[in-house]
């Protein structure tokens, strides 16, 4: 359901825009106060802090950790700016209210439209709940103080809202042809420009004809490309429109066993092979793929018409600004004692095997997940 949820917060995230209350000033609030203080509002419907906080630090742990497995330091992180004036900080917690928004948004048209859980969905909300609570790491829950019944709660919301998203794309057209999902498999020598374009060109007009000459297996045109340090051999699968510029077009201009070269600004010449202009297997893995994308352009349009009609949200920024990542929740396993202590918190050795609510509770809710 998350998953879902991150794609569409875009949409959700003007409509918040829109919605928020400003204010000057701050009162101040405790983690035991937040299941009493009301953080947004969706019509007449409150929205806690211990819901926006729960949503906020799950979602805070996981992006600390996908940035530590990728070698950086999450204690610097929060406050970097993405380029736009607006840092991480921010933008994690807009992204947080307007997935809110959204949860809310479809929640309010199951309910309209009447639909709940049947008795399946609910055993695995309540298997995610459980789950969920047992994997849980610890600077997670003492950051939410959240509870069994809160979390449930929470679940299965996210629960109701899928099977509104499945209400919207319920008539989405699931069969697609080869001709459409074709893909083909292309192997490629790239001959950099170097010092000497003249020379790179040169060397591409012979590696064509070597390929041309029966040069062609994987083994072969991979052997090429580590004939000199100046060469790169690559291949791929891709079909219709996924290139968009003349090594793409040329790829797909070519039929099985053919070759041909082209020259990319700032790369060089390439060398291109077709290996076959319909892969069989490859098409069939794309197809999932194009129906995942018409039900999602689907549900787009279907979705800003159910914001038309939904109430309006309004986040009560007095509140909601108290919740920053000033204190990091996952701290990496080589970080030095000094760093440990400074931030507040041991390193958890079983860190990055742990999932937290926000991806296993409400992803195991249903089956379309």
């Amino acid at each position: 359901m998350k998953k879902m949820l991150r794609k569409l917060v875009p949409v959700a995230a003007a409509v918040l825009l829109l919605g928020t209350a400003a204010g000057c000033g701050r009162t101040r609030v405790t983690l035991e106060t937040y299941p009493d203080t009301v953080a947004a509002t969706f019509g007449d419907t409150k929205i806690y802090l211990d819901e926006a906080n729960y949503m906020a630090r799950s979602n805070q742990y996981l992006m600390e950790l996908s940035y530590s497995m990728y070698g950086m330091d999450p204690a610097t992180m929060w406050q970097s700016d993405l380029g736009t004036g607006t840092t991480y900080e921010a933008y994690g917690k807009q992204s947080v209210m307007a997935g809110i928004y959204q949860t809310y948004v479809l929640k309010a048209k199951a309910d309209e439209l009447g639909l709940a859980l049947s008795e399946d969905e609910q055993k695995k909300v309540d298997e995610a709940v459980s789950q969920t609570m047992e994997s849980m790491d610890e600077a997670v829950k003492e950051a939410t103080n959240i509870t069994e019944a809160r979390l449930k709660e929470f679940v299965t919301n996210n629960a109701l809202a899928m099977k509104a998203y499945q209400e919207a794309i319920k008539d989405v057209d699931t069969e697609v042809s080869d001709e459409e999902a074709a893909q083909r498999i292309i192997r490629y020598v790239l001959v950099k420009d170097g010092e000497d374009a003249e020379a790179a060109k040169t060397q591409a007009e012979e590696i064509k004809a070597r390929v041309e000459g029966g040069e062609n297996s994987e083994e072969a045109m991979k052997a090429i490309g580590e004939e000199n340090e100046n060469f790169l051999y690559m291949t791929n699968t891709y079909g219709e429109g996924d290139i968009d510029n003349e090594l793409g077009n040329l790829g797909m201009s070519l039929k099985t066993g053919e070759t041909g070269s082209v020259y990319q600004e700032g790369y060089g010449w390439y060398v291109v092979y077709c290996v076959t202009d319909f892969d069989q297997d490859a098409t069939d893995r794309e197809k999932p793929d194009i129906v995942r994308k018409r039900q999602s352009e689907h549900f787009q349009t279907v979705y800003a018409e159910w914001v038309e009609a939904a109430p309006s949200f309004k986040v009560d920024e007095k509140v909601w600004s108290q919740i920053t990542f000033d204190k990091n929740l996952y701290v990496p396993e080589t970080a030095a004692p000094a760093a440990s202590e400074e931030n507040g918190a041991e390193p958890d050795e079983s860190a990055a095997d742990e999932t937290t609510a926000a991806e296993s509770g409400a992803e195991e809710t249903t089956a379309a997940e």
